[in-house]
């Protein structure tokens, strides 16, 4: 959605561009700044301001756009798409993973009521890593099958929801390993699928587990999987199990500090 906006923005005449932050900055440059306002200059979907604030003489403003945060930046007779650098430092990313951290940590309570399975290892736990899958995902299966490892050396607790990226497939097989109150290791396992009984594991507890873990999906801006969650709303997309590591080992935040 972001490059369709921001090509919007260059067949509309104004310059889209990454640029180079100034220094001059005053506390009310966002203060009549609205979506009407921005509209007038590019023609913007439908979309909520998530965050509007002051960045280095410029109004940035942060639109939620079907669920997918879309930074601009505004000012009273102009829009600019685009990256915000400073320092060689990128601003916009920085903000738009604060944003989503936040996001995380505002819907942690809806997020715990939709754990499908979870996995705690024999060691003390340390941190607690939530991982949003799918049954039918060959990436989602090749990260799930270092989860226990990576649990054991890490300290760490797995909490795992689904959110189907292939329905119906996906969803009646997310579905069905809810119905049958499969363990990480039985799910992970994979004979449970090749049994053929998905039809038989239609419960209502699973169906509407699932939908409530879609809408959690949807809310967090989620269009793929696997992702992984840290408690501190750090994102990690892919099965990329060294990045995990990596962020896991930089971060502040334990168990008990986790809200």
């Amino acid at each position: 959605m972001k490059k369709t906006i921001a090509a919007t923005l260059i067949t509309t005449g104004i310059l889209c561009f990454p640029f180079t932050a100034r220094s001059d900055e005053s506390p009310d440059i966002c203060k009549d700044i609205t979506l009407a306002s921005m509209q007038t200059h590019v023609p913007i979907p439908p979309a909520t301001i998530v965050s509007k604030q002051p960045v280095n003489g410029i109004c940035e403003v942060i639109l939620d756009i079907n669920g997918q945060y879309v930074p601009v930046y505004a000012g009273k007779n102009y829009v600019i798409a685009g990256e915000m650098f400073q320092d060689k430092k990128q601003l916009t990313q920085t903000r738009l993973d604060d944003l989503k951290a936040e996001n995380f940590i505002r819907l942690k309570p809806d997020i715990e009521k939709c754990i499908a399975m979870s996995y705690a290892p024999q060691i003390e736990i340390k941190h607690r890593i939530y991982m949003i899958s799918d049954p039918v995902c060959p990436f989602c299966h090749q990260a799930e099958a270092e989860l226990k490892g990576f649990a054991e050396t890490h300290g760490v607790e797995f909490k795992i929801l689904f959110s189907s990226v292939h329905p119906p497939v996906g969803r009646q097989k997310a579905i069905e390993a809810v119905c049958r109150k499969l363990s990480l290791e039985e799910y992970i396992s994979g004979t449970w699928m090749d049994e053929n009984k998905t039809d038989q594991y239609q419960c209502r507890e699973g169906i509407d587990l699932i939908a409530a873990s879609e809408k959690i999906a949807a809310a967090l801006g989620l269009d793929g999987v696997p992702v992984f969650f840290l408690e501190n709303g750090h994102r990690i997309d892919g099965a990329d199990m060294p990045a995990l590591a990596n962020a896991l080992s930089g971060m502040t935040v334990t168990v008990s500090d986790a809200k």
